[in-house]
């Protein structure tokens, strides 16, 4: 490594090396400059004064260009900012030697001897400076035989920028010959020498036309249509098909723009990007210590990475999984020197329940824990009202106890109006965040929403497994539809729902489209399957405890607009009185249901025990 002293000599070799060739460069400019004016006539008392006149147009030039910081550009990286500022170096002392020659009569140098040899250094010293940028592009005659072809959707800035990259970097084997594009301004046009060569109609037959290997996808902001549509365009004709990191990845420095990746089945459902207040966040979560339950889950899990990113004091991780909690634990503290605990106990353990708070201390709840599978709940009850009720009336027990500030409730849509166990003891789960809002100083909420993109054991993972083993991939009901979001998008608003939470209040997502069943079966056959081995779709029927569509809204509900226009506040007129909810699951869980079938009606009628606020 070089010492202080080595690297000031380095640069100072650097800049001298370069001042010396653009003296040079200007001497043989205004040279250059005088035989062109003269025809190569030029009479004697300009040559006279062409040593003095060149060393002042030089000394100018080379002041002005290290005030305007030319000599420390670094010009293997050079763009259009660093060509207009060498323009301004160049043009500072052109105007003032102009300026200067109008004051002089008779003059000995013609004004357009100062006008050509500015032309002249601009042209020169633009070359040689650029000539480490220029040297870096790659023409197509310099791939391999071996490069892939590749055509990109899309020239925009995120397409130009992945070729840029692949044109820089001949050795990833990718060679752009064209880009489609639907703006027709830009038709028959080149972006970094690569031509647009039509539209995304024109896809199946350039793709032959042009010998295409791979079609890049590199419009971040597309529709879910327009990536379904090129997706099913290239399935159609076997071409392999990637997406490119949006642009905000490539800036922030998380992705580079040649890191394609599969289309994934978020990317054909899509939905409008997720815009929460990062500094509302950030000031609801730092400095405090946050308790997670059903940490090792799907959403448990993401929540823990999302809030830790917010700066918490400590981060306790709560779940009965010892695996899943290890893992977690050793991905989450490589990437923290935060203060990360684990505590393996069950919600439903108060005893447990008591020490882990007495411990923690927290500021701040999350529950996620929750056993979610309908049709499992519908054959144990006993489990899910031990966890999903039971449990969470010892963790708001516990909450209120102890004084946190917050507890965060996580539900899902089937507790609006529930026709399944699981949906019912979620509902019971709202209920006691709605009347502990009339009483409780700690501040309770609720976020409801619907299914998680690729969460443990949804239907989409279950599909990804069938595709993969070769089918047959089994639908319920053809008619059967479902919300959907990506795990990341869903705790993101989590965080902001609790940012902004009022008291007792229950939020719910925007959740976009419903997504059919059988359509997001047959999207992934085509995303995920072979076009020789074709995949059957079988229907298996209704399991207990299913219904063809959610509900998002219940009966009596309204939405309110909240901060985020994403979220929703609900309001009705449930008002379920605490005491009463709170004795009501305590006597069934001291043994007041004799039977599988009657814990599953007593479930449900503590979902309706309700009374009307008036």
């Amino acid at each position: 490594m070089l010492s202080s002293a080595e690297s000031r000599l380095t640069v100072t070799a650097r800049f001298v090396a370069a001042a010396v060739l653009d003296l040079l460069i200007v001497y043989a400019a205004f040279a250059l400059a005088l035989f062109l004016r003269f025809d190569a006539n030029v009479p004697n008392d300009s040559w006279e004064w062409y040593p003095a006149s060149a060393g002042l147009y030089a000394a100018g030039f080379i002041l002005v260009g290290t005030l305007f910081g030319i000599y420390r550009t670094a010009w293997q990286y050079a763009g259009v900012p660093d060509i207009l500022n060498l323009s301004r170096t160049v043009a500072v002392p052109t105007a003032i030697g102009f300026g200067v020659l109008l004051f002089i009569s008779p003059r000995p140098i013609p004004l357009s001897v100062v006008l050509i040899t500015g032309m002249l250094v601009f042209l020169a010293t633009a070359t040689w400076k650029m000539s480490p940028r220029l040297s870096k592009w790659t023409p197509l005659s310099s791939y391999s035989a071996s490069a892939q072809r590749l055509l990109i959707v899309g020239a925009g800035t995120t397409g130009q920028l992945l070729a840029r990259e692949f044109q820089s970097n001949p050795q990833w084997r990718f060679r752009p010959v064209g880009f489609i594009d639907d703006d027709p301004r830009k038709l028959r046009h080149r972006v970094h020498g690569v031509p647009v060569v039509g539209s995304r109609r024109d896809l199946p037959a350039l793709v032959g036309r042009l010998g295409i290997d791979m079609v890049a996808i590199a419009i971040p902001s597309a529709a879910p249509q327009v990536i379904r549509e090129a997706v099913s365009v290239c399935q159609a004709i076997n071409v392999p098909v990637r997406m490119v990191p949006g642009l905000e990845r490539v800036l922030s420095g998380e992705a580079r723009p040649s890191d394609l990746r599969e289309v994934t089945v978020a990317d054909l459902l899509g939905r409008e990007p997720v815009e929460t207040d990062y500094s509302q966040c950030v000031e609801a979560i730092r400095g405090k210590r946050v308790l997670i339950t059903g940490a090792s889950g799907s959403i448990g899990a993401e929540l823990a990475r999302q809030v830790l990113r917010l700066e918490p004091a400590a981060l306790h991780l709560l779940d009965v999984n010892e695996s899943g909690l290890h893992e977690l634990y050793t991905q989450l503290v490589r990437d923290s020197d935060a203060e990360i605990k684990v505590w393996i106990a069950s919600v439903s353990d108060r005893a447990r329940l008591g020490r882990v708070f007495g411990v923690a201390e927290p500021q701040i709840l999350f529950h996620a824990a929750a056993y979610k599978h309908v049709h499992l709940m519908e054959e144990h009850p006993d489990e899910a009202f031990d966890v999903n009720v039971v449990g969470t009336l010892n963790l708001f027990e516990e909450a209120q106890r102890n004084g946190l500030e917050k507890v965060v409730f996580v539900s899902t849509d089937k507790a609006v109006n529930p026709v399944s166990v699981m949906g019912a003891t979620k509902r019971v789960g709202e209920l006691l965040v709605k009347a502990l809002g009339a009483e409780a100083k700690t501040t309770f909420c609720a976020v409801r929403f619907g299914n998680v993109l690729g969460s443990r054991g949804s239907v989409v993972s279950t599909f990804t497994r069938q595709i993969e083993e070769g089918g047959p991939v089994s639908v319920t009901h053809p008619e059967m539809a479902r919300f959907f979001l990506s795990v990341e998008e869903a705790v993101s608003l989590v965080i902001q729902a609790a940012a902004f939470a009022e008291q007792g209040s229950i939020y719910i997502f925007d959740m976009g489209e419903e997504i059919g069943i059988e359509d997001l079966a047959r999207r992934m056959i085509r995303l995920k399957g072979e076009p020789d081995r074709p995949i059957e779709i079988v229907y298996t029927g209704e399991r207990p405890g299913e219904r063809l569509h959610e509900v998002l809204v219940g009966d009596g509900e309204m939405l309110a607009e909240t901060p985020n226009p994403k979220v929703f506040k609900i309001h009705s007129s449930d008002a379920p009185l605490y005491s009463e909810l709170a004795e009501q699951i305590r006597r069934i869980e001291r043994g007041g249901a004799e039977s599988q079938a009657a814990l599953r009606q007593a479930i449900h009628q503590l979902a309706g025990s309700v009374r009307d606020a008036a």
